[in-house]
């Protein structure tokens, strides 16, 4: 609607401006006009009265021939006609009112003409016309007509060009009010609003807005667009929720993948309360021990129970997939019963695992299986790279760090969880590619080369990233950083 009623102002502008250039240069051409036919009115009136006099003079005398201008002055008595002598002093009765340095020309016998203010100081226009009286002392006829009929006559053109002025600028307006309105200003807000709509993601509801030229062409347009951004959106969503249910799945894989790496050492971790039970159930079935031995072996079998199912259940609650939700965990507490759960393995491979204990928690809002995993990849490749046995050290806390340009906030604090190996390490060559998908080192059935590249998208998601140190025959140095919540945790991980 604003740009309707700048475009009305804009016309009405023009045309306020051509209608006043215009009056002003009607107004002086009819001023002028008016003072031409005066002007020849008068010259034609002074030559008619000039000849007469001059007849009369010759003929029946002065007296009558100045008769005859007293005669002439009662026709119209706005104009005042007189005999002057061009000689006569001031004061005198017939002395010309026009001074006299001006009637040179007169009495050489022109006609003369002067625009003069009068005794009042009205504007009058005189005119003299040269005639030679008696003893040839110089006269003249002394015709004067105030300019007031001109002031009047440009007054009523003034009104009436005004007048005129306003009621077609009135109109004009009226009429670039409505048809802005109706034609410019109208559907200039429904597209508006159609815009809006689309910024909110809303592209139903066509744009219609027929026969006014371009801009149906635009809301044709307009309309073609956001069918073709819904049909975009709806490709997009598609393709991303494709994709993430393929990451997804992946994730579960590689999840079952380590389970079942986990598997051989949960053999060991589920035998030995197995033994025990079986040990205590046929002592108290052989009816050989006392009361309060019967009620002990029950605990004891109650307790190693108790461990088999904790073990299992972990393993279980790795294995389950579910949609991710991020809170705050306590990575410490994430990290300690993740090695507890790839103790057996470690115990298999004759591998410690060591947590280095930094004192004070560690909080960040991730997924909490989800970085549990990372860890576990982690944790498994550096247990597989060291086949004769050796120490796994896991540490957690804040460390200084180069981060990767664009890829986190400088100001905002990260936690490193670190895994270090003393392995047979990675070559130079390998290293830039270790994060890639499919991309493995380990031997034919050890591994899919998909357990980095997931444990790498998984740290990028949660806004952080991964770092690796290696040098061959001394080990790996895995970091991943993750922004740190400056709340406290209070939920268990």
């Amino acid at each position: 609607m604003r740009l309707a009623v700048k475009l009305v102002r804009i016309v009405v502008l023009g045309i306020v401006i051509v209608l006043v250039v215009d009056g002003y240069v009607s107004l002086k051409r009819e001023r002028d006009l008016s003072e031409t036919d005066m002007h020849h009115a008068i010259r034609v009136l002074g030559s008619t009265i000039r000849q007469l006099v001059v007849e009369r003079w010759h003929t029946v005398g002065r007296a009558r021939a100045w008769k005859v201008i007293a005669d002439a002055n009662q026709a119209d008595p706005s104009i005042v006609i007189r005999w002057v002598w061009l000689d006569a002093p001031g004061g005198d009765p017939c002395a010309p009112r026009v001074p006299y340095n001006g009637l040179e020309p007169v009495i050489q016998g022109q006609d003369v003409s002067f625009t003069e203010r009068d005794e009042n100081g009205q504007a009058c226009f005189y005119s003299y016309f040269a005639i030679a009286g008696e003893e040839q002392r110089p006269g003249a006829i002394e015709v004067r007509e105030p300019l007031s009929k001109l002031d009047q006559l440009a007054r009523g053109a003034f009104v009436r060009i005004v007048g005129l002025t306003g009621l077609l600028v009135l109109l004009s307006g009226c009429a670039a009010l409505l048809l802005g309105v109706r034609l410019i200003g109208r559907p200039l807000d429904q597209v508006v609003q159609k815009m809006r709509r689309v910024g909110t993601g809303d592209f139903a509801g066509p744009l219609l807005l027929y026969g006014h030229g371009e801009l149906d062409e635009l809301a044709a347009g307009l309309n073609t667009m956001c069918e073709q951004l819904d049909e975009a959106r709806a490709k997009v969503r598609s393709e991303t929720e494709a994709r993430i249910a393929a990451l997804e799945q992946l994730r579960h894989e590689d999840r079952l993948k380590t389970l079942g790496r986990l598997a051989s050492g949960m053999a060991h971790e589920l035998g030995t309360p197995l033994n025990v039970i079986s040990g205590y159930a046929g002592m108290i079935a052989g009816g050989s021990l006392s009361s309060q031995e019967t009620a002990e072996s029950a605990q004891t079998i109650k307790a190693q129970s108790e461990r088999i199912a904790n073990t299992i259940r972990r393993i279980l609650d790795f294995a389950r997939q579910r949609p991710g939700q991020r809170t705050p965990v306590d990575l410490r507490q994430l990290v300690r019963q993740t090695l507890d759960l790839m103790a057996p393995l470690a115990q298999k491979q004759n591998v410690k695992l060591a947590l280095a204990d930094g004192g004070d928690t560690a909080v960040v809002r991730a997924d909490v299986e989800q970085i549990r995993q990372v860890v576990l990849n982690l944790t498994t490749n550096a247990v597989q790279a060291m086949p004769w046995g050796g120490n796994v050290e896991v540490a957690i806390g804040p460390a200084a760090f180069h981060p990767p340009a664009g890829q986190t906030d400088p100001g905002r604090r990260h936690v490193c969880i670190s895994v270090r190996d003393e392995g047979e390490g990675i070559s130079a060559e390998n290293l830039n590619h270790i994060f890639e998908p499919f991309f493995t080192t380990k031997g034919p059935g050890q591994g899919t080369g998909l357990g980095l590249a997931i444990a790498e998208g998984i740290i990028r998601e949660h806004g952080g990233w991964i770092s690796v140190e290696s040098t061959l025959g001394k080990g790996s140095w895995f970091c991943v950083y993750l922004p740190r919540e400056e709340e406290t945790c209070r939920h268990e991980s």
